[in-house]
């Protein structure tokens, strides 16, 4: 005798139906999707072994994101199902779809998670392999990371366009001079663009004490601070002037985005010492 238990798993509910082989069904119920609920379907999968000693036991369920995670992830890590060499399989929707459609019903969740349990009683599925739950917290941590990036590709992109506003000039004269140890989003020019220097403050400034400040905001590391300040200075002569509430709107919009790439920044460094710390982990394991 096989036993296969249909989940019809949503943000609130597991809707069980447990089905022999023979096409008998054994229980269904709407239970709550936590661990009580879950539980309580375990409970009744080892019951029904210690009456029918089953020589397979498939815990069955469509593929929903978020909501099918635990579940699935309790039945397959469960030490009292592992005895059983239970099998937890979570299927695409869309086959479990055309499956009951054959059978032309009114939809309802009882109806839904009888026919997910009679979808894998005729075996006709591709087993699926869950991944081990240190391998889905290093999924966890790099898709975030991909995230951070993402975020900090689309926030630098305004900052590109806001500055555009205010230096329209430097953002080319910057690429155009690949012997200069800073980028447009380096701290000296976030600082620039977002501190209380106007553009013809820096433009009247000195060489010499420009390269002194800018020295100075990043801590003595340029190797050539007088180039880059004649960089920026060239750029700042050959920019266009904003009336005084534009360029009070442009410094508020810089000044934000500033902020969210120093943010953005430190989380992606945080992130990454983390998914360095769990690659270790992964090495001792295998070890």
């Amino acid at each position: 005798m096989k036993c296969f238990v249909g989940l019809d798993v949503s943000s609130q509910k597991l809707d069980v139906c447990i089905m022999l082989s023979d096409n008998s069904v054994t229980f269904t119920k709407s239970l709550s999707n936590d661990l009580v609920g879950a539980s309580e379907i375990k409970s009744q999968v080892l019951k029904l072994n210690e009456i029918n000693h089953f020589e397979r036991i498939v815990i069955g369920m469509e593929a929903t994101n978020l909501y099918s995670f635990h579940p699935a992830m309790f039945f397959n890590e469960d030490n009292d199902l592992k005895l059983l060499h239970t099998e937890v399989m979570i299927e695409q929707p869309n086959k479990i779809k055309r499956y009951r459609e054959a059978f032309e019903e009114n939809k309802n969740d009882t109806l839904d998670a009888f026919y997910i349990a009679d979808y894998f009683r005729i075996e006709r599925f591709t087993p699926s392999i869950l991944k081990e739950e240190k391998y889905l917290a290093l999924q966890h941590l790099t898709r975030t990371r991909l995230q951070l990036i993402e975020q900090m590709v689309t926030t630098k992109q305004h900052f590109t366009e806001n500055i555009y506003y205010k230096y329209d000039t430097l953002p080319s004269e910057l690429k155009n001079d690949d012997d200069l140890s800073t980028s447009l989003y380096s701290a000296t020019i976030i600082t620039l663009m977002t501190e209380d220097y106007t553009l013809d403050e820096l433009a009247e400034t000195p060489l010499e004490d420009f390269a002194e400040l800018l020295q100075k905001i990043e801590h003595g590391r340029f190797k050539n601070p007088e180039k880059l300040a004649k960089v920026i200075k060239k750029a700042i002569n050959g920019s266009y002037r904003l009336n005084q509430v534009h360029q009070e709107s442009v410094d508020i919009v810089l000044s934000l985005l500033a902020r969210e790439i120093r943010s953005l920044d430190k989380m992606i460094k945080d992130i990454d010492r983390a998914i360095e710390e769990m690659g270790k982990l992964f090495l001792n394991i295998n070890a």
